[in-house]
């Protein structure tokens, strides 16, 4: 059932936003397609940062009241982290563990204001295109798809899963499992998803990555 912008801000209030007291760092491995984000199964797919010096540990995090149906940190995180490529901040329950009790969710870094809806109708299956208005995704961006509740994800995406755009127009585009390959085949499946730009960040050497406040949401707003 839908709620109202009170409604979402006293689930927000309790809830999930009680819930949540660390925020950690996991990785975005390129190997297409199992480009995986972490999912929304009980424990984290993908593989949490480990060692460094400084080592890295998940940071804990304050919540600010909530407001129009969001829920932000109210200070800056910062997570030191070993070389490798990163792709989420992890939510979790607790500041070690991943055995089906701690792990909540995730947010991709640097993902910004490009995501939103996208649908694929029966002109969209010939073409290989998502049909999502002002989507404000480029080429070569990375993208992850959900499934909408109940409906069906169209033919040739996997949910969680990390894809290149390609074909970009105002709005619609294409994805490719390689940055610069064929666009995926959505076969015959139509459907409807919501999609999420990640940007990796990737370290060399040692390095640390910042969330300013307000940049991390709980967002009830989307669904």
């Amino acid at each position: 059932m839908p709620f109202n912008v009170a409604g979402k801000n006293d689930a927000l209030s309790g809830g999930i936003g009680n819930a949540i007291t660390h925020i950690g760092v996991n990785t975005l491995v390129t190997a297409p397609p199992g480009d995986t984000s972490p999912g929304l199964g009980t424990t984290a797919a993908s593989t949490e940062a480990t060692g460094g010096s400084p080592v890295y540990a998940r940071v804990a995090v304050t919540w600010a009241a909530p407001a129009g149906g969001q829920r932000s940190n109210s200070g800056l995180l910062a997570i030191d982290v070993p070389p490798g490529q990163y792709g989420f901040l992890t939510y979790w329950t607790a500041s070690t563990g991943n055995s089906g009790t701690q792990y909540r969710g995730f947010a991709p870094i640097n993902g910004g204001a490009a995501r939103g809806f996208g649908v694929v109708d029966a002109a969209d299956l010939t073409a290989n295109t998502i049909t999502s208005p002002a989507h404000g995704l480029a080429n070569g961006d990375r993208v992850i798809f959900y499934n909408i509740f109940t409906e069906t994800i169209p033919g040739g995406l996997v949910e969680g899963a990390a894809y290149y755009v390609m074909g970009a127009t105002t709005d619609t585009f294409q994805v490719a499992l390689t940055s610069g390959g064929a666009a995926v085949d959505l076969a015959t499946t139509q459907g409807e998803v919501f999609f999420e730009r990640v940007v990796p960040e990737v370290f060399g050497s040692q390095g640390q990555i910042t969330v300013q406040a307000g940049a991390l949401v709980l967002d009830s707003t989307a669904f």
